[in-house]
């Protein structure tokens, strides 16, 4: 096995491999809440092969595409839905998604029903982890004003495996199917497949905000809650969902911006903040407001002010529920230090209703000295100095924009399927998308880079295999514990690899610790001999799952003549051990006639 990390400086929200499990979004006949369901990919300045398959799923066909630079694309996935989403909770299925680039791309997941949609934008490399402490919002219920058949939606999180035999430990905040609050348990995932863990109850209380997630391989996770509603009596049920990240690339500095959702024109959006670590102090406009523990959390009401900061002694990870006026959406947030993109690409998707109704924000915040330096392609809209302000509690070192950008001349000022371009000169900054109909949908998401160095989780390779461990190239300088000074390194031995890195009058690191998975010896014994005309039997040894001949057998012992034969053999979640033996062919001995007197 080879595996190969890769890391692309300090751009968009951009990779060559995405992984995500897909939720499941309950339908309703008359007018269905859970599809059409999408891939959306757009590319850079470079051409891009992108290959969409499911790993765990041979019998699906991978779809393949060629992308031009500067262009967009959508993989319509609603006539395998059946197989994409993550159904019946408590149980695996081979359903993940994993997405292939040739070159770099950025991508995102939809569910674009009328009247339930969201987009779960994919991070990449900043998606896959061994640790994860679940986000939610838990102040409105899933509604039952749609079911068929029974009340069925519900708040999940989504697991995808991206290695064989990988062992993930699921600790639930509240009961979810199958499995009682706060009792650790236990499930084995190959590549490729999923596993949803689903509240039992659609009560904003019993929502999974504050579950651990943890795993001794990579994973992703997927949060997902389907037909969020303000009030059961008013208001439209909405879908709220991202893919979330690990605890490796979570910050202790954030920037949140208010989007449009309300009340009786009062605003409801809200930020909600789980620490990772005991002892986590949290700050809001540089003034203290509590202290967590791991996996508890604080929830924050916007009110009149339109954007804040918060700070932390330790990292946590940031959900913030936003929409349109009485329509949800959610997007996890990128910390500010030190990461960023200086380009980003992004699509507006189609949106039911007239012009007039299809509303659209951009939120975007950067460090002071930078707001000069934003150029947009095409050029249907700008950004400009005067678009941004102060954030509070930063001296004056962050600003932002939060900046609508609807039609009111009959014509959307961003246009649908449109790949846009947004560069900075100057520096990096952070982007996100708001848009959607106020009566009955909204689509929220991130597509900026949320870590700025990210060598990947802890690997495990075989013997002899190598790996390449990316800093992202175009930096000011890096220096790695091996001596190298260029932006990426090859590896083979076990050990610990860190980089340290100067970007953007940033020192940041990253460390990655390297592995060998344990290789089960086979000896066929010393090279022999046999007889002309005779046969000799070779045996592997036991403990082996699959045996592979040079000769074409697959069992453990295989019967021979003369000749060279090679053995591959390996248990199940290590690496393939091999030998080879050479048996001689011995004539017979001449025949020495026996005379009886």
């Amino acid at each position: 096995m080879l595996f190969v990390v890769l890391s692309f400086g300090a751009m968009a929200q951009n990779d060559t491999e995405f992984w995500f499990g897909a939720p499941e979004n309950k339908e309703y006949t008359s007018s269905p809440r859970d599809r059409p369901i999408y891939i959306r990919v757009s590319t850079f300045d470079q051409t891009a092969t992108v290959t969409l398959s499911q790993p765990a799923r041979p019998e699906f066909t991978p779809l393949i595409q060629v992308l031009p630079a500067n262009s967009t694309y959508c993989y319509v996935l609603t006539p395998f839905i059946d197989f994409i989403e993550t159904k019946d909770p408590n149980s695996i299925k081979n359903f993940g998604l994993k997405l292939n680039a040739t070159a770099p791309v950025t991508a995102y997941y939809e569910q674009a029903s009328n009247g339930n949609p969201d987009i779960f934008t994919l991070k990449g490399k900043n998606s896959l982890g061994t640790r994860f402490v679940i986000p939610s919002q838990n102040n409105y219920s899933n509604t039952c004003r749609y079911p068929d058949g029974s009340c069925n939606k519900y708040n999940s999180f989504v697991i995808v495996a991206t290695q064989n035999n990988t062992t993930v430990t699921i600790t639930p905040a509240k009961n979810i199917v199958g499995h009682t609050a706060g009792i650790p348990y236990t499930i084995v995932l190959n590549a490729g497949q999923t596993y949803s863990a689903t509240a039992v109850s659609q009560s904003a209380s019993e929502h999974l905000i504050g579950s651990l997630v943890t795993s001794d391989k990579p994973i992703a996770i997927t949060i997902n809650d389907d037909s969020v509603i303000q009030q059961y009596d008013s208001g439209g049920p909405d879908l709220v969902g991202d893919q979330i990240i690990p605890s490796s690339v979570m910050g202790k500095d954030y920037v949140f911006v208010k989007g449009y959702f309300s009340q009786s024109n009062s605003s409801t959006d809200r930020v909600y903040i789980i620490a990772d670590s005991n002892n986590t102090v949290i700050s809001i406009n540089g003034s203290y407001v509590t202290t967590l523990n791991a996996t508890q959390y604080y929830n924050y009401a916007f009110g009149a002010e339109n954007a804040l900061s918060l700070t932390a002694s330790k990292p946590v990870i940031a959900f913030h529920l936003s929409g349109y006026e009485q329509q949800p959406a959610g997007a996890i947030i990128p910390p500010i230090q030190c990461t960023g993109s200086n380009e980003i690409v992004f699509v507006r998707s189609d949106v039911t209703g007239t012009v007039t109704q299809k509303r659209f924000g951009l939120i975007v915040f950067t460090r002071s000295g930078n707001e000069n330096g934003f150029s947009v392609s095409p050029n249907d809209f700008s950004l400009s100095a005067s678009d941004f302000q102060p954030v509070p509690g930063t001296s004056g070192s962050w600003l932002y924009t939060r900046k609508p950008l609807n039609s009111t001349s009959g014509t959307l000022i961003v246009k649908e399927n449109t790949a846009y371009r947004i560069s900075n000169s100057q520096g990096l900054f952070h982007l996100g998308i708001l848009y959607g109909n106020p009566d009955n949908n909204a689509r929220y998401g991130f597509y900026s880079n949320f870590a700025s160095v990210n060598l990947g989780p802890d690997q495990t390779i075989c013997p002899g295999d190598s790996v390449l461990l990316d800093a992202g190239a175009g930096k000011d300088a890096y220096l790695w514990n091996t001596g190298a000074t260029t932006h990426s390194i090859w590896v083979k031995n076990q050990g610990t690899y860190y980089v340290d890195v100067t970007d953007y009058l940033c020192q940041i690191s990253d460390t990655m610790v390297l592995a060998h998975y344990p290789v089960a010896p086979i000896n066929l014994g010393p090279d022999t001999a046999i007889c002309t005309g005779t046969t000799i039997t070779l045996d592997a040894g036991a403990g082996f799952s699959v045996y592979s001949w040079s000769n074409g057998g697959h069992n453990r012992t295989t019967t021979v003549g003369p000749g060279t034969y090679t053995v591959t053999a390996s248990i199940a979640g290590s690496c393939n051990s091999m030998d080879t033996i050479i048996i001689g062919s011995q004539p017979l001995p001449t025949p020495v006639p026996i005379r009886h007197n």
